[in-house]
């Protein structure tokens, strides 16, 4: 699983990476963002990419495993599955 840390002291608020997460990861409350469903992360990095404060640190993320997937893929695939 992907552990995922949000640095409180350097996150602005922005919530770039709420609306970035394909997944809808994070949450912003009060004015910092918060992973509150971080078993849907997929690693593909996209909110640490555009984080402008660097706040964000992932770990068990692999760079060769990482992919693209959209949330109704993953909400299909859970209902065939």
């Amino acid at each position: 699983m992907i552990e995922i840390s949000v640095d409180p002291s350097a996150c602005n608020g922005c919530g770039l990476c709420v609306k970035d997460c394909p997944m809808r990861v994070y949450e912003l409350r009060g004015d910092v963002s918060v992973p509150v469903r971080p078993e849907n992360c997929m690693g593909c990095l996209s909110c640490h990419e555009i984080c402008p404060a660097q706040a964000l640190e992932h770990r068990g993320v692999y760079p060769s495993k990482r992919h693209y997937v959209d949330l109704r893929v993953c909400e299909m695939l859970n209902r065939v599955i």
